[in-house]
């Protein structure tokens, strides 16, 4: 039998990845010839041509007709306005969270800022044998009363802090109820937890868990957090002292790989 024709499905995917190869090639160096183009992907001239032509009519190309240069042109920085310092911090912090779960067997999480709230933007629950839950991915986490959330309030900038703070007396207020009840309190805890270099969340009436937050820094900023859930019994003072020094190791060299790559991300280098 003669060889059957690939599947018109897997050809459009070779199609893509084809056009994205051309694309992350041509974001080395700000023009490009046709053959430049060939020796350098190895692709046929003509499916190049038929690349760059759709990419020309979408407006993601440009081409000097006479002299055959063709350049990128900046259209192209909208395909990066989805990816921010954060989704790298998420996608860098998922893998360091995955390892420490399989390492320590309590599930590890990643959290970021969101407005008033932290969200929890990776769990290590569906990882761990012993997760009180099936996943805390994205639930939102109060500022004042959960232990990301106060990890967050103690290691941010003061400026941060009073703009935060600012948000959740609006919010309090438009919604009648008292968020920031007792502020003296809490920059008391905040000051406690800046000492330790770390919060607890105890369990309570909404939460039978408890959980163990660091932060993650980049520079003076809180880049994110890392957290450790248990069953709220379990989170004792031996519990705490066993691993939130590993926490902070783990949370200090994301932090530090964070930075280096979002140095190199900035400066342009692959």
């Amino acid at each position: 039998m003669g060889q059957t024709r690939d599947n018109p499905k897997t050809e459009s995917i070779r199609a893509i990845s084809r056009a994205l190869l051309i694309l992350r090639v041509m974001n080395g160096q700000p023009t490009w010839s046709l053959h430049d183009l060939h020796l350098q992907t190895g692709l046929p001239k003509s499916t190049i041509f038929r690349i760059l032509h759709t990419l020309q009519q979408d407006g993601y190309v440009s081409v000097e007709g006479s002299a055959g240069v063709y350049r990128l042109t900046a259209k192209i920085l909208e395909m990066s306005g989805g990816y921010t310092d954060k989704s790298l911090l998420v996608e860098m912090g998922s893998a360091a969270a995955l390892k420490l779960t399989k390492t320590i067997k309590w599930p590890v999480a990643i959290g970021v800022l969101d407005g008033d709230a932290i969200v929890v933007r990776y769990s290590g629950m569906p990882y761990s044998p012993v997760a009180a839950h099936a996943t805390t991915l994205g639930q939102r986490l109060g500022l004042t009363t959960t232990a990301m959330g106060q990890a967050y309030l103690a290691f941010c900038p003061e400026v941060e802090r009073e703009i935060l703070f600012d948000m959740l007396r609006m919010q309090g207020a438009s919604s009648g109820t008292h968020v920031l009840t007792d502020e003296e309190a809490l920059l008391h805890t905040l000051r406690n937890v800046r000492t330790a270099g770390h919060a607890v969340r105890q369990p309570n009436a909404l939460r039978r868990t408890a959980t163990l937050a660091v932060p993650v820094l980049h520079g003076d900023e809180v880049a994110g957090l890392m957290g450790m859930t248990t069953f709220g019994s379990l989170m004792t003072g031996a519990t705490i002292a066993q691993f939130a020094p590993v926490l902070k190791d783990a949370a200090q060299a994301l932090g530090q790989a964070y930075s280096e790559r979002l140095g190199q991300l900035r400066s342009g280098q692959s």
